[in-house]
């Protein structure tokens, strides 16, 4: 059984991290489904929060993606 490949742990647009968690979407709905997830964790908005993210930002650091990846699942 092959083992499932995991997105590295990086530096990621928002951009890039929505089309990964939505590769079937368009753009423009996947950036809305994964703001949408981020919005609705309130655990991973507060973890964010203490990284200094805030929703304006265009990527994520590491420790960031590494926190998301925690509470989504990998892509």
């Amino acid at each position: 059984m092959a083992e499932l490949i995991k997105s590295p742990i990086k530096s990621y647009t928002k951009s890039e991290l929505a089309r990964l968690y939505n590769p079937e979407l368009c753009y423009q709905s996947a950036m809305r489904t994964f703001r949408q997830w981020l919005k609705m964790n309130r655990e991973l908005n507060a973890r964010l929060s203490e990284t200094g993210y805030s929703p304006l930002q265009h990527s994520f650091t590491p420790k960031q993606v590494e926190l998301i990846f925690h509470f989504l699942g990998y892509p």
